[in-house]
């Protein structure tokens, strides 16, 4: 089981979004993801020997890890590079998930998110990945699914339009033999300053 947290956090000039998990014993790395409104401003990655530690000490890990960021924020100390990732060369593997549509979400009174998923370094459509969507409202998780990618590494969702809410979210996970990504889409309504 993948541990880890997600906090939203109030800092001195912004709301931060900071996301930090263990990736695995095929990717021994403690993540740490920093968002300020739906783009990645910032990561911090740890890597770890697995064979060096047991569980309880690879949660610590990711606690102490997200608990150092999510201070840093708060005291106002925290300065994000605008790298996604600031403390090692850019790791080949992985995926890219990229929102096709922003510009043009809605449709037909629902919110319509066309996504596209490629594994990076490849020029092609990825095989055998996952696609999990969460869908969060009022800061809660309203829906969760999942969403098959077509031979064209694309998928798309439509979600209700929140009526009580000017925002919501939706978290994407990408999933498959190139390890995990994230991504987070914010939708807010045309009467909110973005």
């Amino acid at each position: 089981m993948i541990f880890g947290f997600n906090t939203d956090v109030t800092g001195k000039d912004a709301v931060y979004h900071v996301q930090t998990e263990d990736r695995g014993a095929k990717h021994p790395v403690i993540d740490s993801i920093i968002y300020l409104s739906g783009r990645i401003v910032d990561r911090r990655q740890t890597s770890y020997d697995p064979s060096q530690v047991i569980p309880a000490q690879i949660e610590e890990m990711v606690r102490k890890q997200h608990k150092e960021l999510v201070d840093a924020i708060r005291a106002g100390t925290f300065v994000p590079t605008g790298n996604s990732n600031s403390t090692n060369p850019p790791n080949p593997s992985g995926y890219t998930i990229e929102l096709l549509n922003g510009a043009d979400l809605c449709r037909d009174g629902q919110l319509c998110f066309e996504l596209a998923v490629r594994e990076n370094g490849k020029n092609q459509a990825p095989h055998n990945v996952s696609l999990e969507l969460r869908w969060v409202v009022a800061g809660a998780v309203s829906e969760s699914r999942t969403a098959p990618l077509g031979e064209d590494g694309r998928a798309g969702a439509a979600f209700a339009i929140p009526t009580d809410h000017h925002e919501a979210v939706l978290l994407v996970r990408a999933q498959g033999p190139a390890g995990k990504e994230f991504s987070k889409f914010r939708a807010r309504s045309a009467s909110e300053p973005v």
